[in-house]
Order: structure tokens, then sequence, then C-alpha cells
């Protein structure tokens, strides 16, 4: 893809709807003046767009990014798709971490299974001296969340929505810079940068309430 390098250095100006989703995370990201953060990735589109943003930023500052993924290995052929995120970000800029989840999840597995993720990137931050981490949360899953909570019976403040910035550790910040962002223009950015992006199937299984919600008409 010839365009590629061209695309990120650039800022995505040869896009008119793209362009203005990088100054604004730009903006976000110099508002913050950190000179590392944490890229928490997976191979769907938001994660995929997070980890383009980073490198078109990377370009502009002089700033250090580490991109990891956890693996849970609590799916069918989870670390395959782990290995084809890795070879898919390793054709382009970087060796992707990958670090293994040895503590087995029997029951409430979305939950546990972001708790531990989230028990191992800290762990990585402390262990790099990085104190923010980057996700991918976007305005979908902003929207997402407040069904959720509403289903659930929260009151007022249940119902809040997620914060751009929260701190999950006395040293760490969690920071969601997309939660302004339309998830169409994500895909776009994953589709024009890498070509395609790993679908997961957990978004297929109506056994998760988020998928429910997410699959709402």
């Amino acid at each position: 893809r010839k365009n590629l390098s061209v695309n990120l250095k650039n800022g995505f100006k040869n896009y008119e709807d793209l362009f203005p989703i990088f100054l604004n995370f730009k903006n976000k990201l110099d508002s913050l003046k950190k000179k590392k953060y944490l890229v928490a990735v997976s191979g769907g589109p938001d994660s995929l767009a997070l980890f383009a943003l980073t490198i078109a930023y990377s370009f502009c500052k002089k700033t250090k990014f580490y991109y990891l993924l956890v693996n849970h290995n609590i799916k069918k052929n989870y670390n395959q798709e782990a290995k084809k995120v890795k070879n898919l970000l390793k054709k382009e800029y970087l060796n992707l971490k990958v670090l293994l989840n040895k503590k087995k999840i029997t029951k409430n597995i979305q939950a546990e299974a972001r708790n531990i993720r989230y028990d191992i990137i800290k762990s990585f931050c402390k262990k790099n001296n990085i104190k923010v981490i980057l996700t991918a949360h976007n305005l979908e899953d902003q929207v997402e969340t407040f069904l959720i909570r509403l289903s659930r019976g929260s009151g007022l403040k249940g119902l809040s929505a997620m914060k751009p910035l929260s701190m999950i550790s006395n040293q760490v910040t969690l920071f969601r810079p997309l939660l302004d962002t339309q998830k169409q223009f994500l895909i776009k950015i994953s589709k024009v940068i890498f070509g395609k992006y790993i679908k997961d199937p957990s978004n297929k299984n109506h056994k998760y309430l988020r998928t429910k919600v997410r699959n709402l008409k």
C-alpha cells in the first residue's frame, strides 16, 4: 500500500473526514504533555485506528508508544488471533508485546477478563514507568455503556458516561481519546491503513449483555 506512510505522516490530510479526527486526537495528547504512553491493542478496527493515530502523532512529536495485547486464551483460536494482530502490526512499524494471562476465567467472563487485563497492563506500566494508558473506547461504546447501566437499574450517578480520563491506580491514568469519535470513522482508518481488521467472534455471542445491546436495531 503505497499511501500508508504518506497517510500517517500527513495526518490523513488526504481525507476530509479523517483529518479532523487526527487533529482532535493530537490536541488531546498535546494537552497531556506526556513523553510516553501504553496503547492497549486488539485486532478490532477501533484499536487498529488508535494504533494508526499514535503512529501519525509520533511523526509530529517525539513521543514513545508501547503497544500491548493481553492474550486470555479463553476463546477458541485466540492464540491465532493474537499472532495475526502481531504480524499485522509487525509488517508496518513495530513489534507488538503479547502477554499471556495464566489465570483461569470460568464466570463473569467479560468483566473478569477486563479486570485481569488491566492488572497485567498496570504491572507493565509500573515496570516501564508509564503513567498513561490509551484505549480505543469510542462514541458507540459510550452509548452501549449507558444502555447497559440503564438496563441494570442504575441511578443518575450510575448512568453517568465514561470519563475521558480516569485513575485506575495511584500512579496510572486511563485515557480514552476517542470517546467523541464515531466508530464508522475508526473503521475507515483501519481500512485505509491496514486494508483489514480482525473481527471478534464474541461480538456475535448473545450470552454477553454488551453484545445484545450492540446488536439492537
